[in-house]
């Protein structure tokens, strides 16, 4: 009884998963965007705290990027960092002669505060969000904008976010696992219509058509492609744009960021659900999908889960111990395996669940290199 219960539940907790995966396997793929004869003037905004040891190397990157420096500004805003942080952006930013500006937050904001006082400052149309402790691919600011400027039905562009490449630790090879089946899920949805599953490394809009971040509650990311999709737009996920991430180097830390960004990832779900009364394919299947995948699939699975196991150590215990064992040992030896990865992200989204209500806002740093030394 508990052994065919549990399987029931696990059935219905991945159902959109299935559906996602079929349309993945035999849906439309976008074409790389053609590059404009003359990239536009952007505003790429930053905000940081406590990022010291990696800020001098990630204006570095800035400047290796392909994008002509001569297009674009950069605004730096320091959310209150308790080091350097800021004299170091400074410095950084002089030495590589990339205009820039420096806002000085004198309390606490979070990033969806600090990016809209950034964009009232910004002196061009197009506005490029990004993180302090992340790496572009030389091309992917290039072909972010291009995406961008396609087609005037988009009005807000993510890049694709990996671990840095080579990294061998349990929980990056973890997380590329999961990175590369969700990346295949956002484009697949871009060619439909629209995706609000952003990621905040890297993202751009055009102010005209969003001029504001919904800062209340929420992943500033999904905020930014959700009033995209309210006035009419679409918000893409474009593969060709790799930005890279160092992911933190321990499971303590990566559950930290992970829950948190779940948690303000189903907060800005379930504050825009009057877009469910659209008429637009995002509204009548993509959105309902990701809502499930959010709300129902983390507590469907995590119950389907111990359900099943007792089932099976009632039925049979050294089965029991049998399969659990493979399956630890697959975690171990196989890391990029998508079943282990599927599983620990369900965990993350439960709790992002039961964390609803708390004040998400603002961060700690959880760079590898920001916590060096």
């Amino acid at each position: 009884m508990f052994l065919l219960a549990g399987i029931i539940l696990l059935i219905v907790a991945v159902f959109p998963y299935i559906i996602y995966f079929i349309e993945i396997q035999a849906g439309r793929r976008s074409d790389p965007p053609p590059m404009p004869a003359v990239f536009p003037d952007i505003s790429i905004i930053i905000s940081a705290y406590n990022e010291e040891r990696v800020i001098r190397e990630r204006v570095e990157n800035i400047l290796q990027s392909t994008y002509p420096n001569d297009r674009y500004e950069v605004i730096f805003v320091d959310d209150c960092s308790t080091d350097n942080t800021c004299s170091r952006a400074e410095s950084a930013f002089r030495e590589a002669g990339i205009a820039h500006r420096i806002i000085a937050n004198t309390e606490r904001l979070g990033t969806n505060r600090s990016y809209n006082k950034a964009i009232r400052e910004a002196r061009h149309s197009i506005i490029v969000t990004t993180d302090a402790d992340v790496f572009f691919e030389r091309h992917a600011l290039s072909n972010l904008i291009a995406r961008l400027v396609s087609d005037d039905r988009i009005a807000a562009v993510c890049g694709d976010l990996q671990p840095i490449p080579h990294d061998a630790s349990h929980p990056a090879q973890v997380e590329s696992a999961y990175r590369n089946y969700y990346g295949r899920m956002c484009s697949w949805e871009s060619t439909v219509d629209s995706t609000y599953a952003f990621n905040g490394a890297l993202v751009a809009f055009k102010k005209y058509l969003v001029n504001r971040i919904d800062d209340r509650r929420g992943a500033d990311d999904a905020n930014t492609a959700f009033e995209a999709i309210r006035r009419g737009y679409r918000a893409v996920y474009e593969p060709g744009a790799a930005v890279y991430e160092d992911v933190p180097g321990d499971f303590g830390r990566q559950y930290r960021q992970k829950v948190r960004r779940a948690t303000r990832l189903i907060e800005a779900t379930l504050a825009n659900l009057d877009l469910l009364r659209k008429d637009r394919p995002f509204s009548r299947f993509i959105y309902p999908l990701r809502i499930y995948m959010y709300l129902a699939t983390p507590l469907l699975f995590v119950a389907g889960t111990i359900v099943f196991v007792i089932g099976l150590f009632l039925t049979d215990p050294v089965l029991c111990a049998g399969v659990l064992g493979l399956f630890l040992l697959g975690s171990i030896v196989w890391q990029k395996n998508i079943f282990t990865s599927f599983a620990i992200n369900q965990v993350y989204l439960l709790k992002g669940l039961l964390n609803l209500g708390k004040d998400m806002r603002v961060w700690e740093s959880t760079s590898t290199k920001a916590k060096a030394g």
